[in-house]
């Protein structure tokens, strides 16, 4: 059983394999979960056929591919949903990825936004959440367990 990259808990088969495979996402942060699974995964299909028709011709797949050459997926945390469930035609995700690139861990908040078309989950575009509206994280000890979710200890992981 290969673990799901988004973090869910359950395997990739059961999880976003089957967006990433073709399947319609069921919800907006399932969309969001597999969105983040393509670049751990360097699905860059995915993530170009997952863009709003308006959005999607932005979509620069080679900066992407350059760009995930020197990044390191280190975990997504979903903080909040709203609407985007199987009865809503648009939804909104806030989540952290967290990433290693150039030897330093780093995270990204965004609030992102998505649209139900023909039946099919898009994503609009995302907000950045500045840090200052960032609720502060607590400090993590080297023997703590690492935020990423990897079930690593911190020095062992992100604090590598």
């Amino acid at each position: 059983m290969r673990p799901c990259p988004c973090g869910s808990g359950a395997s990739l088969d059961d999880c976003c394999g089957p967006v990433l495979g073709g399947a319609a996402a069921p919800t907006a942060e399932a969309l969001m979960r597999s969105r983040y699974a393509a670049h751990v995964l360097r699905d860059f299909d995915h993530l170009q056929r997952t863009h709003a028709p308006e959005t999607r011709g932005g979509f620069d797949r080679a900066a992407a591919e350059r760009q995930a050459g020197g990044v390191e997926w280190l975990g997504l945390e979903i903080h909040a949903a709203g609407a985007g469930g199987a009865s809503d035609d648009a939804g909104t995700v806030e989540f952290t990825a967290r990433y290693r690139e150039g030897g330093q861990a780093r995270a990204f908040r965004e609030v992102s936004r998505f649209r139900r078309e023909q039946g099919r989950w898009v994503y609009v575009d995302g907000l950045p959440v500045p840090v200052a509206a960032a609720p502060k994280a607590a400090k993590v000890g080297r023997n703590d367990p690492c935020p990423c979710g990897s079930g690593r200890k911190f020095k062992k992981c992100c604090g590598a």
